[in-house]
């Protein structure tokens, strides 16, 4: 299983928000790229970041921050927050980042996203957040009536082999995931499926690798020093 730890940047700080309010956040850190250091320094080869400037606003004033972890570190990056477009996702993909996220667009603006997939294929992924069984948009701050199994299932079909599935409900709360509705998830999703939201400790690891899960997104558990990150990565 893979391990992502978490950079959320809003206002250039490394952040968390709990069920993604963006009144409720907790500064962890000034700097990202010191954060980013550290995750590469103690292992890791995975870095997830979020730009949550870009999430809810749809356009980036961390791009500086951003950049300086893409040149300065040798991890592999995965980012997502405010990639609305075809030409956003291929500037990221050029400038080095591993794998980009969708999130809003594959609802908004499918016809680039697919147009992504196809000439990147495995470096897309598109993130599943949802509250109640429903996807939500902008930053997480935008209802949609439309069901998780139904874009996976319509996304699969065209080609998307990476899915992030978050409960926002759980997210930043340590609370342990929901594995019954997981485990139905990784019966309809059959491409590589990485799960965020409320994993609190290694029993929920353990548990995600029996379900099957393929990678997990670790925030507030790092954050907290709920999960040791570094005896975690020499695990794996």
């Amino acid at each position: 299983m893979k391990i992502f730890p978490a950079i959320d940047i809003r206002n250039g700080k490394c952040v968390r928000l709990i069920k993604g309010n963006y009144e409720d956040e907790i500064v962890f850190n000034e700097d990202p790229f010191e954060v980013a250091k550290s995750f590469e320094k103690i292992g890791s080869k995975y870095v997830h970041i979020i730009d949550l400037d870009g999430a809810k606003e749809g356009k980036s004033n961390n791009k500086n921050n951003i950049l300086k972890i893409i040149k300065q570190t040798n991890l592999k990056i995965q980012i997502g927050g405010g990639i609305r477009s075809f030409e956003n996702a291929e500037t990221l993909l050029n400038l080095g980042v591993d794998k980009i996220i969708f999130g809003t667009a594959a609802l908004e603006n499918k016809n680039d996203v697919i147009k992504t997939i196809q000439k990147f294929q495995s470096r897309v992924i598109v993130s599943i957040d949802a509250l109640n069984g429903k996807i939500k948009t902008k930053g997480w701050l935008k209802d949609s009536r439309i069901e998780v199994n139904d874009l996976v299932g319509e996304l699969q079909d065209n080609g998307c082999k990476n899915f992030i599935y978050t409960d926002i409900e759980k997210d930043g709360t340590l609370s342990h995931p929901n594995f019954k509705y997981i485990s139905n998830l990784r019966s309809i999703c059959k491409s590589e499926l990485y799960i965020a939201g409320g994993i609190s400790d290694i029993n929920d690891i353990t548990k995600l690798k029996n379900i099957g899960i393929d990678g997990a997104i670790l925030g507030m558990s790092i954050y907290t020093g709920k999960i040791d990150l570094r005896n975690l990565l020499n695990q794996e």
